[in-house]
């Protein structure tokens, strides 16, 4: 019994929990004007009632053609949480190391335990230095959840010439990418794209995922998955994608700027931290120091925030924008939960 994993408990990521909540929802960083109709549209028309076909071939030629890559270097997944905790079973051994830059999301810190590894967080500035043998796996979110920090493109591309010296795989999230201007990211045959477009077209219910690699390490990822672990509708999602960017082009300019407004207005409550995602944090280290009682409080108030102690934050909250209305709902209630903490 000592061999098997051990029994760890959940990472709290925002959103739903196991109580019935009807209120307003700023923890979950998605796009507030989905779901994207196109994909809406695949999901509710695909075949539920016939298995998949067990390689996804149509989907994943569609996604390579996209992104000009053969249909070898995509591999799919129910979510990128599926893919971490298969990334960590393929290239991560027993005692070896996984390097994150900032605090890692949480699905990989927990695969990283459930397979006995150790996990060590670094920052940018640091990170070339510390990317050595016994590092198997380096991460980075692109850009990284809760700061919003994105690497530039050379830097991406030195911690992949990195990565490949020290015989590493260069993790890079891109889960809200959409968000910002795009990046070019280069190709290296150490370095693993991860994509969940779910986030920026509003459908994270529908967990969309899929990973863009050399094709040795695609073969690694399909070893370790089940069959037919896509459902239809998942899939289908996937196989829409390169034609449903519309949506992104009509809705992505007002989040941005809603998200813009949103920071100003928290800035009279606290340190604001933003980069142009739709998620910011507020640092309220100066008004109760304890940023898991305001979020405690708002909840109260019908509105859930993310505390950040899980990154290693404990003094800040996470706020995704919703639409303008909300978003002053979320002020009016902070404003009433602070000034409690000051005089209460």
């Amino acid at each position: 019994m000592s061999e098997l994993p051990p029994l760890l408990p959940r990472f709290p990521h925002g959103g739903p929990t196991s109580e019935v909540f009807k209120g307003l929802d700023f923890s979950v960083n998605a796009n507030p004007y989905g779901p994207n109709p196109a994909l809406m549209r695949a999901l509710q028309e695909a075949d539920h009632a016939q298995y998949p076909d067990p390689q996804y071939r149509t989907v994943r030629d569609k996604l390579a053609d996209w992104h000009r890559v053969s249909h070898s270097e995509v591999a799919l997944a129910v979510g990128a949480s599926d893919l971490l905790h298969r990334l960590v079973r393929a290239f991560l051994a027993p005692g070896g190391i996984l390097l994150s830059v900032y605090a890692p999301f949480g699905e990989l810190d927990r695969a990283a335990a459930l397979n006995r590894a150790k996990v060590r967080v670094t920052t940018p500035e640091n990170a070339l230095n510390e990317i050595c043998p016994g590092v198997s796996l380096v991460y980075v979110g692109h850009p990284h959840n809760p700061t919003g920090h994105r690497h530039s493109e050379g830097e991406v591309q030195a911690l992949a010439d990195a990565c490949q010296s020290a015989d590493a795989v260069l993790i890079v999230d891109e889960a809200y990418a959409p968000f910002l201007p795009a990046s070019r990211i280069p190709r290296n045959a150490s370095l693993i794209r991860l994509l969940s477009p779910g986030k920026a077209h509003g459908l994270v219910g529908a967990r969309p995922a899929y990973a863009l690699a050399a094709p040795e390490m695609i073969a690694r990822l399909d070893n370790l998955a089940p069959a037919w672990h896509v459902p239809a509708g998942t899939a289908a999602v996937l196989a829409t994608l390169p034609e449903a960017g519309g949506f992104l082009e009509e809705t992505l300019g007002r989040v941005r700027e809603d998200a813009r407004r949103l920071a100003e207005a928290l800035r009279c409550l606290g340190a604001v931290e933003h980069h142009g995602t739709p998620y910011m944090t507020l640092d309220l280290t100066l008004e109760v120091g304890n940023a898991a009682t305001v979020a405690a409080e708002l909840l109260k108030l019908g509105i859930r925030v993310r505390d950040c102690a899980s990154y290693g934050l404990p003094d800040r909250i996470r706020v995704s924008t919703r639409r303008p209305e909300e978003n002053t709902r979320l002020i009016t209630a902070l404003k009433t939960v602070l000034q409690g903490g000051k005089h209460g």
